[in-house]
């Protein structure tokens, strides 16, 4: 049905207001629709619309929407990294690949460890800063380990991330190493569980030019609901958040080490 509306409504849309109207139209027409009856839409859309024109990465963000919601995760992937490339939608378009990312790269079996010998799982960049690349496994200072360059700017915070999914498997504790290079850092962990809740460890420091051995009972977080008791079956995520610019005046760039992640 959509999908033949559409087309009558390309068949009529010739000025670029015309095209503007007709493409908010279908917009909204799709957005309600089913996810692959919008797919439909977005596809044509898409077919429609010169490469150039900002209004595409709307369109091809939706896209990717609806092929999420429909189970094309590959076929999602595919349409956010298009939208990459424009600028009203690569914020929500890098958005929605690292929340992919975060269950395509969860953590499945518990005990947990990860020595970063070979690559950056299960953890996934902040999407809100920075970019992908400034997360790698490299020769740090005590061989290799997982480097995260942040920025130090004013009122801003950073983060890396992953997912669970350890089938109601119950987590107790989560250990890792950290150092970081050019200023002593201000770290916090952040756990999510599958209602949305969130929460916290009580803030770390991470000395500068030697590791931190960070030891985090589930017990010890604390909700930031006000609710008693975390059952530690249902967690979806954990953040982990570098707080580093709002304890410290330095400003500019500084690289964190990770090593030695265990879940248990």
């Amino acid at each position: 049905m959509l999908a033949a509306w559409l087309a009558a409504a390309v068949a009529v849309a010739g000025t670029p207001e015309e095209w503007s109207s007709s493409y908010d139209a279908r917009l909204s027409q799709a957005l309600g629709a089913e996810p692959s009856e919008a797919i439909a839409v977005y596809e044509a859309l898409v077919a429609q619309m010169p490469a150039q024109q900002e209004q595409r990465g709307e369109v091809l963000y939706w896209l990717g929407r609806a092929r999420w919601s429909a189970g094309d995760l590959s076929g999602a992937k595919r349409s956010l990294e298009s939208a990459l490339s424009y600028r009203s939608s690569r914020l929500r378009a890098r958005s929605l690949l690292g929340r992919i990312a975060l269950r395509d790269q969860a953590i499945q079996d518990l005990p947990f460890v990860q020595d970063y010998r070979l690559n950056t799982t299960p953890w996934v960049r902040g999407w809100e800063r920075g970019k992908d690349s400034d997360l790698s496994v490299e020769d740090g200072p005590d061989g290799r380990a997982l480097r995260w360059t942040t920025e130090l700017a004013d009122g801003q915070t950073d983060f890396l991330a992953f997912g669970f999914d350890t089938d109601r498997d119950r987590v107790s504790s989560i250990s890792l190493s950290v150092r970081s290079e050019g200023v002593p850092a201000k770290v916090r962990v952040v756990l999510e569980d599958s209602d949305g809740q969130l929460w916290m460890s009580s803030k770390q420091t991470v000395r500068m030019g030697r590791w931190t051995e960070l030891t985090l009972p589930i017990a010890d977080f604390t909700s930031t609901g006000g609710i008693k008791s975390l059952d530690a079956r249902t967690l979806r995520s954990l953040t982990f958040q570098d707080l580093t610019a709002l304890h410290t005046n330095s400003r500019g760039s500084n690289t964190i080490w990770i090593d030695d992640l265990t879940v248990r």
